[in-house]
């Protein structure tokens, strides 16, 4: 007994000791290292990230405007001990499912701790049927949505489809000629589905002013593709090559694109591209896939022209057979080699967004473009719905209860007006 005693003991004195050594590690953790893009061994505002500037003060305990390896581990041991890492719980549906519960429901967790702010916009038929703000939450914040920007991006490319500016089924040796086999054989369509063959990997690593053409050619150089068949590898490096293909043959930025096919139709003033980690600018590296913000408000813009088969206003936006060619779902049977955790494996994927469900001629009926930072918009054409969820937060720990919010949104009865 004595013996298992002093075992015992001798395990939390080691624990201990290596928890001790972990917090005196002036090195910034492994997985924060690569946003120290200056080399200085710690992080500034700007290189924190969006979710790490919410506590920048907090954690910056000498005041420096950085933050060293032993703030950060700090910072992470504290967050682990007072729960702030587990995943937000999920109460048990409400019995009466109306309007007034559901504002309850968004305003509990925030008021519990769980979440410091959250908004969520519902529609049908392109109407907005429920608005509300929990905590501090402004709805017209450009937020970053990380993957859930891919969607508007895939729209923005059926845009320039339509112009004829591009052809989403061409390889992309049509933008460029000197691309070769991998690269070259990609198409735009193809890389809008990750199926095309492009690395899983996100591209968010280069320095703010690295240009869009400058950041494609580095990519082609460190990641050369070889044709193989199709699987589904989701990432953020193609886009990345297609936009700085399209920005080179083209005699107007990625930025101004954007503005031209979707912000300003749809009015999105709050849309500004930039680096994932750095945010948004109006110059300067950007990424097409990850680097997108946008407040709530002008997402649920843009998932109204969608609701609507592409007009938004009275106005036409997209043809209604783009819309309808976004939204085949382009995986199918294919291998699921590279995909988020979060995302259901038996998930497809159309242009920009994953497929929950579809029909047997392969259009799909759900689909959702969930972001790492707390996004989730959505669009079910069989519940004749759609909406966002937005907060920023980790979305490994808030991932079960956007779930179940969204369902309750989808079970809650509102009056007919």
């Amino acid at each position: 007994m004595m013996r298992l005693a002093f075992f015992g003991l001798a395990g939390l004195l080691l624990a201990a000791f290596l928890i001790l050594l972990w917090l005196l590690d002036p090195r910034l953790p492994a997985g924060l290292a690569p946003q120290d893009y200056d080399g200085s061994g710690a992080l500034s505002r700007e290189q924190a990230g969006p979710l790490l500037r919410l506590d920048f003060e907090r954690i910056d305990r000498n005041g420096s405007g950085e933050l060293d390896g032993r703030e950060l581990r700090r910072h992470i041991l504290s967050n682990w001990l007072a729960g702030r890492s587990r995943a937000v719980p999920v109460p048990d549906f409400p019995e009466h499912r109306d309007a007034a519960a559901l504002r309850r429901w968004l305003d509990e967790a925030v008021a519990g701790g769980h979440l410091r702010s959250a908004g969520m916009i519902l529609l049908r038929e392109g109407e907005v049927l429920f608005e509300h703000h929990a905590g501090d939450f402004d709805a017209r914040a450009a937020l970053p949505l990380d993957s859930a920007g891919m969607w508007p991006v895939a729209v923005m490319m059926a845009c320039l489809a339509e112009r004829g500016e591009i052809v989403l089924d061409a390889p992309l040796s049509r933008l460029d000629p000197t691309l070769g086999q991998g690269w070259g054989t990609m198409t735009a369509s193809g890389i809008l589905a990750h199926i095309a063959g492009a690395p899983a990997v996100s591209a968010t690593t280069f320095p703010s002013e690295t240009g869009l053409e400058t950041a494609a050619r580095a990519l082609m150089a460190r990641y050369p593709a070889v044709h193989s068949d199709p699987e589904l590898r989701f990432g953020g490096a193609g886009l990345q090559v297609l936009a700085g293909l399209l920005e080179a043959r083209m005699d107007r930025s990625w930025r101004r694109l954007f503005v031209e096919c979707l912000g300003w139709p749809l009015s999105l003033d709050s849309a500004s591209f930039g680096h994932p980690v750095i945010g948004p600018a109006t110059q300067g590296f950007l990424s097409p896939g990850f680097g997108l913000h946008l407040s709530l408000e002008d997402y649920g813009r843009f998932l109204a022209m969608l609701q609507l088969q592409g007009r938004y206003d009275g106005v036409g936006i997209i043809e209604h057979r783009s819309i309808e060619q976004l939204e085949r779902e382009r995986v199918g049977l294919l291998p699921r080699v590279d995909r988020p955790h979060w995302v259901d494996p038996a998930w497809g994927h159309a242009a920009g967004a994953w497929c929950e469900r579809r029909d047997e001629a392969g259009q799909c009926r759900r689909l959702s473009a969930p972001g790492a930072y707390g996004a989730l918009p959505w669009l079910d054409r069989d519940r004749r719905t759609a909406g966002i969820i937005l907060t920023v937060d980790s979305l490994p720990r808030i991932r079960h209860w956007l779930i179940a919010t969204r369902d309750l949104a989808e079970q809650t009865h509102f009056p007919r007006p």
